[in-house]
């Protein structure tokens, strides 16, 4: 049986500052051109994972800003799999979030990924197009991160 590719999708809104964490670090992971064998997708601001995401993926590695009551600049990583997803059925399918998605996808019987969403806590999403600079100093952090959910 062949084995599921991995994924990673980062999530965000570059137009507010930290906001647009994930979308940078997905964009430098392209850039490096070193991990052609996965996918990398810029998921915006609303990723809909039924229409970005293969049915073959073995783990979905997800890149956000999460307000998790840290200090600015936490990282932290979270593992969800169908064993933890609420059984409830989403209450909503416009501007669901990531959760909401992965609860459908389990109501309709389709495998789930093991998932990693790898988060920092944001020191400014307010308007702007440029990371704020004590986030800007971990993006190296966060895509090593990354990296080491690839093994």
């Amino acid at each position: 049986m062949e084995r599921g590719r991995i994924t990673v999708l980062g999530i965000g809104n570059p137009l507010c500052r930290d906001d647009g964490i994930g979308i940078r670090v997905v964009g430098e992971i392209r850039e490096s051109g070193k991990y052609s064998e996965i996918d990398i997708i810029d998921g915006g601001a609303a990723p809909d994972l039924f229409s970005l995401l293969d049915t073959n993926i073995s783990k979905l590695i997800i890149v956000d800003a999460l307000r998790g009551g840290g200090r600015p600049g936490e990282i932290y990583r979270l593992k969800l799999g169908g064993e933890n997803i609420a059984d409830e059925t989403p209450s909503s399918l416009h501007g669901m979030g990531i959760l909401d998605s992965l609860k459908l996808m389990k109501q309709l019987g389709r495998c789930l990924p093991a998932v990693i969403i790898i988060g920092i806590e944001p020191s400014d999403v307010s308007h702007g197009l440029r990371l704020s600079p004590a986030i800007e100093a971990l993006v190296p952090d966060l895509i090593k991160a990354v990296e080491e959910e690839l093994c």
